[in-house]
């Protein structure tokens, strides 16, 4: 499994602790089924966070699972960081 890893300038709050590193593994085919499942591809946002929900391996000390409402609590520039290590993430898989 091959993966990226970042930091959120705001982190992940889970329990009373706050998380800012993170490792996220490259995307499979079932990974893009299951996201489109829980919000179709009708919004692009919400599909995006339900990938990047399936997507992360461990924020800090926690290692998932980790939901849709755990990425749309997010802050949006925490998001955006996800979301630029995800294109990353996914051009792992074209090697």
């Amino acid at each position: 499994m091959k993966t990226v890893s970042g930091t959120l300038k705001h982190g992940l709050k889970i329990g009373d602790k706050t998380h800012l590193e993170f490792v996220m593994r490259e995307p499979t085919t079932e990974d893009l089924f299951e996201a489109e499942d829980v919000h179709g591809t009708d919004t692009p946002l919400k599909f995006k966070g339900a990938l990047i929900a399936r997507v992360l391996v461990s924020v800090g000390t926690y290692t998932g699972p980790f939901t849709f409402g755990m990425v749309r609590g997010l802050k949006p520039v925490d998001f955006l960081t996800l979301s630029e290590k995800y294109a990353e993430a996914e051009k792992l898989g074209e090697g």
